[in-house]
């Protein structure tokens, strides 16, 4: 395991143009393997990088690919939501529910 993420990080460098600041493996009980990306960049540089990593390094053997930064966040909301997406789509992750939904109970909690 320690290949791929020194083959993620070194690509990540490539990528960032030498931003990495840390990358790691994680276990999350709903995604399963994931490698954090922490770079030193603004939201939109690490949105893009992100979406250059997704596209080299893909579904690689189960690793959901996770991307934080530490610069500013200068994303208009709807531009953030834009990216957010997009790297939803391309990475084929999503969010997940852990309840279950009720049109019923969330009717009767309106009516209340």
């Amino acid at each position: 395991m320690n290949e791929i993420i020194e083959k993620i990080r070194s690509l990540a460098e490539e990528i960032s143009q030498n931003k990495v600041r840390d990358i790691q493996q994680k276990h999350d009980e709903d995604y399963g393997r994931i490698v954090e990306v922490v770079l030193n960049q603004n939201d939109k540089e690490a949105f893009e990088t992100w979406l250059r990593l997704i596209e080299v390094v893909g579904k690689e053997r189960g690793i959901v690919l996770s991307v934080d930064w530490t610069g500013e966040n200068i994303l208009s909301e709807e531009a953030f939501v834009q990216y957010a997406v997009e790297v939803m789509l391309r990475s084929g992750v999503g969010p997940i529910r852990k309840d279950k939904f009720s049109a019923v109970k969330e009717v009767g909690e309106v009516r209340k």
